[in-house]
């Protein structure tokens, strides 16, 4: 009798994990404010009762501790910082809750909801376009350059933001699409591509035709998706004669030349910061002695490997490469080693993604896309625990 009424307890605390974990999820995706609340809520609830104590990520939490303190200790505006510092500490519980809440089949069951949730945005997406009463930021395209008056962003705020989410799901649906019996994979990557369009967004269109020709490497099947994509947006873009592709507007797009302006003026950063740096979300307190051409209100570099280091340094940036070599590792062993190689090289793919699309902005460091990037580290966290 003991020993039913345990394990109904513990079935009924599982089904409460989930529950938390799916919630994150549709909240992170929908309206991030939410989700960012409901995880901070989580975290104070677990606090007493010890629950998110667990060795098999004590060195991934060593680590991303010492980047905080980095981020923070140094800062001469360490409110602004510390507000940074308690952000990657919310995605960092994030993380954990994926990999110690939930199993493999809660995993799948995650994944759907992943793709039926993404469905709804796409949708929503599509409608900004078509809506005649739908605006954007004119710094959002260079009109010289480009006759658009439209770029979609749904849920995500941003345009590039919204292109590194639907990559991500892209990438995802990529692993199991079976043309031969459609489902949400193939729903969620027809609708994706056409918001990935519309978003105009360059940097995500290369960087998910990069990211599945190197997951080629590992599986060949991925070649013929990086025709496809490369078919469905530069042939859309040619026809359409929009010219986001051609060389020579982007040469002279003033959003390539501004990001040219934030790139010198935080390499000045770094030589005057190289150990330190200038702490989290300070950028914008420091450009304006940097630059005359940047604006003051700048929030980031608009590239992750030099936000990494004009925030935290030289010291924070060797703690950024240990996690980044330490997560490389681990994908690739699994790769070779796992009897789930199709889900690793979907993270293969994922990282090349984030690490490409990182050259030119700095979309993997906002809010929004840090807090799903953690919670999927966290569930290939758990492939790796049950495997």
């Amino acid at each position: 009798m003991n020993y039913e009424i345990s394990g109904k307890t513990l079935e009924a605390a599982s089904e409460k994990s989930c529950i938390k974990v799916f919630l994150l999820l549709i909240s992170s995706i929908v309206f991030v404010p939410a989700a960012y609340v409901f995880v901070a809520a989580v975290f104070i609830a677990s606090v007493p009762s010890s629950a998110f104590n667990h060795k098999a990520a004590q060195d991934e939490f060593v680590l991303v501790a010492l980047y905080c303190v980095t981020g923070v200790l140094f800062s001469r505006y360490r409110l602004i910082s510390s507000a940074f510092a308690a952000m990657f500490g919310l995605c960092m519980f994030s993380y954990y809750l994926f990999f110690s809440s939930i199993n493999a089949q809660d995993l799948q069951k995650a994944k759907k909801l992943l793709f039926m949730v993404s469905i709804i945005v796409f949708l929503i997406g599509i409608a900004q376009f078509l809506s005649p009463d739908f605006s954007m930021p004119s710094k959002w395209v260079d009109a010289g350059q480009f006759k658009l008056s439209r770029r979609i962003y749904s849920t995500f705020y941003n345009p590039n933001v919204f292109g590194f989410f639907i990559n991500f799901i892209v990438i995802m649906a990529c692993e199991k699409l079976d043309l031969r019996n459609p489902g949400m994979e193939l729903a969620a990557m027809v609708l994706g591509l056409v918001c990935l369009f519309l978003t105009f967004s360059r940097t995500a269109w290369i960087s998910l035709i990069a990211s599945l020709l190197a997951a080629s490497l590992f599986d060949r099947k991925y070649l013929k998706y990086a025709a496809f994509v490369s078919a469905a947006i530069f042939g859309s873009d040619a026809l359409l004669g929009i010219g986001r592709v051609s060389p020579t507007r982007a040469a002279g797009d003033s959003s390539f030349l501004y990001r040219i302006e934030i790139w010198k003026a935080c390499l000045n950063i770094i030589r005057d910061h190289f150990f330190t740096g200038i702490g989290f979300g300070t950028l914008f307190k420091h450009i304006s002695s940097y630059s005359d051409a940047v604006k003051p209100n700048i929030e980031h570099c608009h590239n992750i490997y030099l936000q990494v280091f004009t925030e935290t340094g030289a010291i924070g940036a060797l703690v950024a490469s240990t996690l980044l070599y330490r997560v490389v590792c681990a994908v690739l062993h699994n790769i070779k080693a796992s009897r789930q190689k199709e889900t690793w090289v979907t993270a293969f793919a994922v990282l090349s993604m984030a690490l490409i699309h990182g050259t030119v902005d700095s979309v993997l460091l906002t809010p929004q896309i840090l807090l799903l990037a953690s919670m999927y580290a966290g569930a290939m966290k758990r492939l790796t625990i049950d495997n």
